[in-house]
């Protein structure tokens, strides 16, 4: 457990620290009190989680299978108690919604309790963003350290570059060692953030409203810091160049390590980043024609607004964000088609959540196998589709994923339906949770509807915003690794 706690008191520490950008945000606020707050617990914090690395640097480090999956599973349950200090010390918010706040924000998935946001401190909205921003770092370092390297749940095993390389033997003293692994892929990811910045200043947005942009579409977050539509606070470019980060952060494009010598032809060999692109292409138009359906288009000063919308709208759902421009627009078709692309996802390493397309190929691959073979008994079939290659251990391993994603679902729904709401607002709440695109179950609210028929997140009870921790994280983390976790007969055999 040595490592364990080593990597968890690294991760700590730096989650600390990050809290110095709401502690600036809060000071050019002239918000003296919560500054002060934030402060005291930041350099508390820092203080210990280093102490403890510190305190562990001495021991022998080794990098194991089931060592790197605790330190996961650990990483991302101690940092959602931890975000809640923030809300709780500076905002006096609640426990458990404080705990629904931090959860929804690391999952990137947007639901959340609050209600005027903009009266709330900059400091403390500044927080609940960062927490996305951080959420999606801590995806792709779990998807690219731990889950792609011991290829767990169907995930294709890459080697992105040769410094993100694990070997999990056991003679390695992999202490510091492998902390180092995760700075190229901090380094790519802070990159694309400012990269991200600038385009949106260049846009026309203020500088706090850029970093806010930056830092839910980077993560494919679904968190809206103003109680108002983002179209009221930022025009037709923002939303455009916000669409485009979308869709990017729903490939793997921003995160790979291409070949210097030819990285067009890398990228165009990704297939799995195409098929996300042509499927938000295939939902911008279906939303431009329900658009002209209802007579949204009335002259050419239309068509540019509405055809940003319609592509936003797309980028949104295929990316499992939820975000839309203004109230209505996602809603212009039906919950279960809606429902049905957030499920699938996007690309298995992007920060978007749900099945992947990935995945999604796979099962198609084995079923196209399986009716083959019903014709042709003794024929050798490929495992290809789409000009993707997919090996046994993937296809074989894909199915699992997807029963247990059925299976939360459904615990999510019938846990759910024992509260307020109906069974609809239940089984669409239990979805969006699980997909981590939260702003989707408000999409669909009907309207006037009343709290005992559509609860807002607002009005769920503490046992159902407890319930929504927990599906966020499963919907986040790999099923299969945290179920691996959970076998009593690994415990009882150490």
């Amino acid at each position: 457990m040595r490592t364990v706690v080593f990597l968890l008191a690294f991760a700590s520490a730096l989650f600390f620290v990050s809290m110095a950008a709401p502690i600036l945000v809060g000071f050019a606020h002239d918000e003296t009190e919560e500054v002060l707050r934030l402060s005291v617990l930041a350099s508390t914090g820092a203080f210990v989680s280093i102490l403890t690395m510190i305190a562990s640097l001495g021991s022998r480090h080794v990098v194991t299978p089931n060592r790197l999956i605790l330190s996961m599973v650990f990483v991302w349950a101690a940092l959602s108690l931890l975000g809640t200090l923030p809300f709780m010390l500076a905002d006096d918010t609640p426990f458990e919604r404080a705990l629904f706040e931090s959860v929804s924000g690391l999952t990137t998935t947007g639901a959340s309790t609050f209600t005027a946001r903009e009266a709330m401190p900059r400091s403390i909205i500044f927080w609940r963003l960062q927490l996305e921003w951080i959420g999606g770092f801590l995806t792709l370092a779990s998807l690219f350290l731990v889950l792609s390297p011991l290829a767990i749940g169907g995930l294709p095993k890459r080697a992105m570059a040769p410094e993100w390389n694990i070997e999990t033997g056991g003679e390695r003293d992999a202490g510091a060692q492998h902390l180092r692994r995760y700075m190229p892929l901090l380094a790519y990811y802070v990159a694309a953030s400012v990269i991200a910045f600038f385009l949106f200043i260049a846009s026309g947005t203020d500088s706090l409203g850029a970093a806010h942009l930056t830092m839910t579409s980077l993560s494919t977050g679904g968190f809206n810091p103003y109680d108002t539509e983002l179209e009221a606070h930022h025009g037709v470019p923002t939303l455009a160049i916000m669409a485009t980060v979308l869709t990017i952060s729903a490939t793997s494009l921003f995160w790979q390590r291409y070949d210097l010598s030819n990285p067009f032809r890398v990228i165009w060999r990704n297939r799995e980043a195409w098929w996300v692109m042509f499927l938000v292409a295939v939902m911008t138009i279906l939303y431009l024609v329900a658009f002209l359906e209802i007579g949204a288009v009335t002259g050419r000063g239309d068509a540019v607004p509405v055809l940003v919308e319609s592509f936003f709208a797309a980028a949104s759902i295929v990316a499992t964000s939820g975000h839309e421009p203004r109230p209505g627009v996602i809603a212009l078709l039906p919950e279960i088609f809606v429902f049905a692309i957030a499920f699938i996802g996007a690309a298995v390493f992007s920060t978007s959540s749900g099945l992947k397309i990935h995945r999604l190929g796979a099962m198609l691959v084995q079923s196209f196998r399986e009716l083959n073979l019903l014709i042709y008994p003794s024929s050798v079939i490929p495992t290809r589709i789409a000009r993707a290659d997919y090996d046994e251990r993937s296809i074989v391993e894909t199915w699992p994923v997807m029963v247990l994603l059925l299976a939360v679902v459904a615990f999510a729904m019938f846990t759910l339906a024992g509260g307020q709401g109906n069974f609809e607002a239940s089984m669409l709440a239990a979805m969006a949770l699980l997909v981590n695109a939260g702003p989707l179950y408000d999409a669909y609210i009907p309207v006037a509807a009343t709290p005992d028929m559509w609860p807002e997140y607002r009005d769920f009870g503490s046992l159902e915003r407890l319930i929504g921790c927990v599906v966020m994280l499963l919907g986040r983390l790999e099923f299969v690794a945290v179920f691996a976790i959970l076998n009593l007969r690994y415990w009882l055999s150490r």
